[in-house]
């Protein structure tokens, strides 16, 4: 415990004597917490996407443009297979694949429910998981934004007669 007292008595005395070292010891943290949480940031834009589309519906085209329009994603690659958008995977073109299946607006609007697959890429870590979260909340936007569009609103009913009946307290 002695010893502990001196080796701080001795780095005190070794921090005062030099102005440097004050500096050092309270500036360039400061800098560092101004800087660096604008340095780090894990938005990550322009996620190459790759569409294979076996519907070619309204619906589908609507989907694929809110997912591009979003500014996350850029349409790398339309592919008529999954196959052939999984060798654009392996040859680095696209980061992500959204498989639109066929039916999916009769699905949708029928069975009010359709089913999509995304594969993605996952060599990066970081990227693939936020580029899974993105395309994941924009298609649970478009759902939303479906399932409004099929809300009908109340009919207006007319307003119902009301007797008004004057009461007097005696």
């Amino acid at each position: 415990m002695r010893s502990l007292k001196f080796l701080l008595q001795k780095e005190l005395r070794q921090i005062f004597r030099d102005p440097a070292i004050i500096r050092i010891l309270f500036i360039l943290p400061t800098i560092q917490l101004l800087i660096l949480p604008l340095a780090a940031d894990y938005e990550i834009k322009n996620i190459n996407l790759g569409v294979v589309d076996h519907d070619h519906s309204a619906y589908s085209q609507k989907l694929v443009d809110k997912i591009v329009s979003s500014g996350y994603f850029r349409l790398k690659d339309y592919s008529p297979t999954f196959k052939q958008g999984l060798k654009a995977i392996e040859l680095d073109k696209t980061d992500l694949i959204l498989e639109i299946p066929a039916h999916f607006e009769r699905d949708l609007v029928k069975e009010d429910k359709s089913t999509l697959l995304v594969a993605v890429n996952a060599i990066n870590g970081v990227k693939a998981g936020l580029g899974g979260a993105y395309i994941q909340g924009i298609i649970q936007d478009y759902n939303q934004d479906v399932r409004m569009q099929w809300i009908q609103p109340p009919p207006v009913q007319p307003a119902a007669n009301y007797r008004c009946c004057l009461f007097r307290l005696v």
